[in-house]
Parts: C-alpha cells; sequence; structure tokens
C-alpha cells in the first residue's frame, strides 16, 4: 500500500534536475521540469516554510496539513484574501490574525 507524499514544486525541480542528468527525458517530463523552474524559492527554504508552516497549531490541525502546507509554499500568498481561498477548499474558515501568521512567514522567505 503506497502513501501519499506531498512536495513542492521547488523540490520537484530539485529531483527533475537529478533525474535529468541520468537520462532523457519525454516531452511530458520536460514540460513539466519547464513547469517546476517557475518555484520562486529553493528547495531547501521551500522544505524549511512547510515545516514552519505545519508547525502552526490551527494547519497542523487540518485533516490535509501537508497538503495545505505544500499549497501555501507554492503559491506564496502576501495577501489575507488569497489565503483565505487556499483554506475554503478545506472548508476552514481562518481569522485574519491566522492569515496574518502565514502571510509573516511567507514573507520571511521572499
Amino acid at each position: 500500500m503506497t502513501t501519499d507524499q506531498y512536495v513542492t514544486l521547488a523540490e520537484v525541480k530539485e529531483m527533475l534536475d537529478a533525474e535529468s542528468q541520468d537520462r532523457e527525458f519525454t516531452p511530458e517530463q520536460k514540460l513539466a521540469l519547464e513547469h517546476a523552474k517557475g518555484a520562486k524559492l529553493s528547495a531547501e527554504q521551500a522544505r524549511k516554510l512547510k515545516a514552519e508552516l505545519l508547525d502552526l497549531e490551527f494547519i497542523s490541525d487540518l485533516n490535509n496539513a501537508e497538503m495545505v502546507a505544500v499549497k501555501l509554499t507554492d503559491l506564496l500568498p502576501t495577501h489575507f484574501d488569497d489565503v483565505r481561498l487556499i483554506f475554503q477548499k478545506e472548508r476552514r474558515i481562518i481569522d485574519k490574525k491566522q492569515g496574518e501568521q502565514i502571510i509573516k512567514l511567507v514573507n520571511d522567505y521572499l
């Protein structure tokens, strides 16, 4: 049985870059690598931000906490409305204070 593992776009870029050294990619894989090159953070920064987001109690309490942390890390929201939209899919309403915590963490990496 497999378990899902959520990785950030920066981590995908890191994995694809490493794999591209060993073999030729299919057109789809090349497209995925091109998309991943749009990541604004390094893989190390993305892992750190994801971990810091998961340390926030209101995120770690979610059923899909890792997925939400990855989404926040990939999108790097800088406005409360953007943060609210990410949580809306989880049917979770966050208050302004929680949104500002997320924005502060994100801004530390920008």
